[in-house]
C-alpha cells in the first residue's frame, strides 16, 4: 500500500471566469485536434488514485451459505446484506463458500479529489449537472475470480450521518467511468437501482437514519451513488484554468468546490491543448457564487495540490 503524501503547490496556476455567451463563441473557435474532453491519466497519476482507493476500501473475504446467506457490517456503521439464495455462479450454480466483496465508500469532496470520483450527472438534456451526495459507493462480489449473479436483491444500507448532506429527495444514480478513468453520473433506473420499501427514501430505527438501497441486477455492481441535484439562481458562466508550467491533461486535474458544500464536486471536463488550459464548459456556476478551484497533479510519484479561494464574477 503506497502512502500518499501530498505537497503544497509554490507555483500558481490561473484562473478567470468569463460570461456564457464569450466563453461559447471562444469554444467554437477552438480546432477539433486541439480540444479533448479528458485524457488518459499518466501512470504515475493512476497509480496515486488507486492507492487512494485500495486506502478506503472496507471489503474482505468472508463465508457465504445459500442456505444462511450473509450480512457483512460496515466500519462506517452500515452494512450489506445478501440473503439466503440471492447470488449466483454465472451459469447458475449455487455458492457456498469464500466469497471476495469489494466496498468503498465516499462522502466527502477531500477523498473524492484523491480518487477522482466527482459528482456531476449527465442529464437528459444533454448538459451537466451538480450533484449533492449521501454517498457514492463501489460495490463488486466474486467467487473463484469470477464476478457473482445476483438472482434476488441485495441490500447496501448507508448511514445518513456519514455525509452532511440533507437527505431528503434522494435519488439513486449509476457510474459511468469512461477510457480515460473519468466518472460521470447517470440516473438509475428501477430495473437496477431501487431504494427499499422498508426504508423508501430512507428510514431506521432510533432516530438513525439509513438509506437502504437495492441492487437488483449484477450489471448495477460498480459505483453507484445517492444524490440529489443542486443549481443555484443566477446567470451561469464559464470556467477557465492554467495550470503550472509542466501540467496539463495527463498529469493533472482540476476541480471546483462550493463553498459549505462538503459532499459535492465539480471536475473541469475540457482541455485545451493550444492554450493549455482547463475549462468547466457547461456553465453550471453563477456570478456571485463563493467557490474553491483545486488543482491536483502528479509529481515525482507525489501528489502536488494548490486551491484558490475566490467569489465568481462575469470577467474573472
Amino acid at each position: 500500500m503506497k502512502k500518499l503524501i501530498f505537497t503544497l503547490l509554490t507555483a500558481t496556476f490561473i484562473f478567470i471566469s468569463c460570461d456564457s455567451e464569450s466563453a461559447f463563441n471562444e469554444t467554437e473557435n477552438q480546432t477539433t485536434q486541439n480540444t479533448t474532453m479528458s485524457a488518459k491519466p499518466s501512470p504515475g497519476l493512476q497509480s496515486l488514485r488507486k492507492s487512494a482507493l485500495t486506502d478506503i476500501n472496507q471489503g474482505a473475504t468472508v463465508y457465504y451459505s445459500d442456505q444462511r446467506g450473509i450480512t457483512f457490517t460496515t466500519s462506517t456503521k452500515g452494512s450489506i446484506v445478501i440473503p439466503p439464495g440471492s447470488i449466483s455462479t454465472k451459469d447458475g450454480k449455487p455458492i457456498n463458500g469464500n466469497i471476495k466483496i469489494e466496498y468503498i465508500e465516499i462522502f466527502n469532496r477531500a477523498k473524492m479529489v484523491v480518487t477522482n470520483k466527482p459528482t456531476v450527472a449527465n442529464l437528459p438534456t444533454g448538459q451537466k449537472g451538480f450533484l449533492v451526495t449521501g454517498g457514492e459507493f463501489y460495490l463488486d462480489i466474486t467467487y473463484n475470480g469470477q464476478q457473482v449473479n445476483v438472482v434476488t436483491p441485495i441490500k447496501v444500507n448507508i448511514n445518513t450521518n456519514n455525509s452532511n448532506a440533507n437527505p431528503i429527495n434522494m435519488a439513486l444514480w449509476n457510474g459511468a467511468i469512461d477510457t480515460n478513468g473519468d466518472l460521470t453520473w447517470n440516473g438509475a433506473t428501477t430495473n437496477d437501482l431501487e431504494f427499499a420499501v422498508d426504508g423508501a427514501v430512507f428510514g431506521g430505527k432510533g432516530g438513525t437514519g439509513v438509506y437502504d438501497v437495492l441492487i437488483k441486477d449484477s450489471g448495477s455492481f460498480g459505483w453507484c451513488n445517492i444524490d440529489r441535484l443542486m443549481s443555484w439562481p443566477g446567470t451561469k458562466v464559464k470556467l477557465k484554468v492554467t495550470p503550472p508550467a509542466g501540467f496539463n491533461q495527463s498529469n493533472s486535474s482540476v476541480y471546483l468546490a462550493v463553498e459549505g458544500e462538503d459532499n459535492m464536486l465539480a471536475q473541469f471536463d475540457m482541455f485545451h491543448s493550444s492554450t493549455n488550459t482547463f475549462e468547466e464548459h457547461t456553465g453550471l456556476v453563477p456570478v456571485g457564487l463563493d467557490c474553491h478551484i483545486i488543482f491536483v497533479g502528479e509529481q515525482s510519484g507525489n501528489y502536488v495540490y494548490h486551491i484558490i479561494s475566490t467569489s465568481i464574477s462575469s470577467t474573472g
